[in-house]
């Protein structure tokens, strides 16, 4: 069998003046032709090879054996060659860019910036495409997971409120600007926590560190190295504003509390009404 958009292990069927017909191995009814401008060498009746199929500009299944950044029904990161009145055109690593039409976006691509896009045969044309309209593809049931279980994230886009990720290939998922530790790129591929399950509209609250004090317990050494830094004395306390913690440290005032409980029952610091400081006691008993 065939399989547009993909790579399939297919053998020789018959040479011809512009290439080789390739089948399955299996229907000699069914062949695609692998042009010779794409392939330099020489074939024979028989001989196998790994190639890529796709549509040319008449919608003839053609072979090449060049390997594309991504096949059907995958996500990736591609930049955009060129826009014209039916979409915008993504470099995919073949000869023939791949087509995002203008439907599938939810705002205009702009030439040479790079978007997480999926690829899929349209099922009214044939063709491949791809869309950035996510939300279309990944409708996996959210009632599945459980809470602070461990997924994969990829990153997707930015959005008013953080950053929208696709979740174990599965879902999609927000992480809040206010969870946020460290700066994200779209196709970054990282791991993360479910923290919240929204079943009445099948999306996900996700964090990048666990609930709970083992979510929380790698930034005590963050705190402890800026007490250092800063001469022992930092004017950050549980009265500070959120965006001044978040600024300061990369986390959250709620993360930023937690860790200072936990250093101050450990007799690390002091907590004192503007600001924390380091247990200089503690120090000299060390």
């Amino acid at each position: 069998m065939l399989h547009l958009g993909k790579i399939n292990s297919l053998t020789v069927q018959k040479t011809v003046d512009f290439g080789w017909y390739l089948y399955d191995g299996q229907n000699v009814r069914k062949n695609v032709l692998l042009p010779r401008k794409l392939y330099k060498g020489e074939l024979k009746e028989g001989d196998k090879l790994d190639v890529f199929l796709y549509l040319d500009s008449e919608d003839r299944w053609v072979a090449t054996p060049q390997v594309p950044k991504a096949q059907v029904g995958e996500l990736a990161l591609l930049r955009v060659k060129d826009v014209n009145r039916i979409g915008a055109f993504l470099d995919w690593g073949l000869d023939k860019d791949l087509l995002v039409p203008y439907r599938e976006q939810p705002e205009r691509m702009k030439v040479n910036h790079s978007y997480l896009v999926y690829i899929y045969v349209d099922p009214v044309t044939r063709r491949i495409v791809a869309s950035r309209r996510l939300m279309h593809f990944f409708k996996g049931d959210v009632s599945e997971l459980e809470i602070n279980q461990k997924v994969r994230l990829k990153v997707w886009e930015p959005a008013r409120l953080g950053w929208r990720v696709i979740v174990d290939e599965k879902y999609t998922g927000l992480i809040y600007s206010n969870e946020l530790y460290q700066p994200l790129t779209a196709g970054q591929e990282l791991e993360g926590f479910v923290h919240n399950i929204r079943v009445e509209t099948n999306q996900l609250d996700i964090r990048l560190r666990p609930d709970g004090i083992e979510g929380v317990r790698d930034f005590k050494a963050t705190v402890l190295d800026a007490l250092e830094d800063a001469g022992g004395y930092l004017p950050l306390s549980s009265k500070c504003d959120a965006a001044k913690i978040q600024e300061y440290f990369s986390f959250s005032k709620r993360v930023f509390k937690q860790v200072i409980g936990m250093l101050y029952k450990e007799r690390k610091i002091v907590i004192e009404e503007y600001g924390i400081r380091l247990n200089k006691e503690e120090k000299k008993k060390k």
